[in-house]
C-alpha cells in the first residue's frame, strides 16, 4: 500500500462513523434516541448528531415525531435494490425492458414508503439519448405523480385519508383518484420532474400478498412522451402489471 492509499484510508473515519450508525439504527428495530446511538457506536452526543443530520439529510435515516432515529427511504430503497440481484423484485426486470423496449422510454419500479414512494429498479431504453434517468433510492410523495397516486388510488381508506388530507387540494386528489380507480392508470404531466411525463399502474397482488404496494411507471421527455401517446401504452401496462401481480403473488407464496 501506498502512502497516498494509506491516507486515503486513514481519512475515512467519518465514513466508518456513518456507516456504523446505520447499522446501530438498523439494528435497534424500534425508533432509538440520540443518547443511545452515541452511546452504542462509542461517540460525542455533537459528533453524532452532526452525522445524523447528513444521513437525515440523504434520506438513509428519518426522526420519527416522539423522537428518535429510524431506518429512512432511501436505505429502504438501497436495501431492495441489492436483494432484488437474488430476490424477487429482479424477477422484474425483463417485463420493465419489455416496456422500454416497445414504448422507447424509462420503465421503473416503485415501492411505497409510509407517505413516500420509492423507485427500487428501473430499465432505461437504449434507443433515446435525451430520456428520465433511472435513480434507485429516489422517493416522491405518494399524492405527487403517477407512479404514487396508482399506489394511493388502491390503499385502504384508512391509510389513504391521512395522506389525502394533508395535500394542498384534498378534493381535487379524491377526483384524480377516482379517475385512476376508473382506468386502471395514472397519468402525469411534469408533476416531479418539470418536462417529464409518466404513466403508472398498480402491482395489485402487492398490495395484500407482499403487504409493499408497489407500482409500474412509463416516464419519458414531455415532448415525446405525450398525452395520446402514454395512453395509447395504457393496455400493455396494465397487462405487465397483471403479469407482475401473478408472479409476486406466486413467488412470495412459495417463499414465505
Amino acid at each position: 500500500m501506498t502512502q497516498g492509499e494509506s491516507a486515503r484510508t486513514e481519512g475515512g473515519e467519518t465514513a466508518r462513523r456513518a456507516l456504523r450508525l446505520i447499522e446501530a439504527v438498523v439494528t435497534a428495530g424500534d425508533p432509538i434516541g440520540l443518547d443511545d446511538l452515541a452511546t452504542q457506536v462509542g461517540l460525542s452526543k455533537s459528533t453524532c448528531y452532526r452525522l445524523l443530520r447528513v444521513l437525515q439529510d440523504e434520506l438513509y435515516v428519518e426522526r420519527v415525531d416522539a423522537g428518535g432515529y429510524r431506518v429512512g427511504n432511501r436505505l429502504i430503497a438501497v436495501s431492495s435494490a441489492v436483494l432484488a440481484d437474488a430476490a424477487l423484485y429482479q424477477a422484474a426486470r425483463p417485463a420493465l425492458r419489455a416496456l422500454s423496449d416497445a414504448s422507447g422510454e424509462t420503465a421503473t419500479l416503485h415501492l411505497r414508503a409510509g407517505n413516500r414512494n420509492i423507485l427500487v429498479l428501473g430499465v432505461e431504453s437504449a434507443d433515446q439519448v435525451l430520456r428520465r434517468a433511472a435513480t434507485v433510492g429516489e422517493t416522491t410523495g405518494l399524492g405527487s405523480g403517477s407512479s404514487g397516486r396508482s399506489i394511493l388510488a388502491f390503499l385502504p381508506a384508512a391509510e389513504a385519508e391521512p395522506i389525502i388530507m394533508a395535500a394542498d387540494d384534498p378534493q381535487a386528489l379524491r377526483r384524480s383518484l377516482d379517475e385512476i380507480r376508473r382506468d386502471g392508470y395514472a397519468l402525469s404531466y411534469g408533476a416531479n420532474h418539470p418536462g417529464v411525463h409518466g404513466i403508472a399502474a398498480p402491482v395489485l397482488s402487492t398490495f395484500d400478498v407482499v403487504g409493499q404496494p408497489m407500482s409500474v411507471a412509463l416516464s419519458g421527455p414531455a415532448d415525446r412522451w405525450t398525452g395520446a401517446r402514454m395512453a395509447s401504452f395504457a393496455d400493455k401496462l396494465i397487462t405487465t402489471c397483471a403479469h407482475l401481480s401473478e408472479l409476486f403473488d406466486t413467488g412470495w407464496r412459495s417463499n414465505p
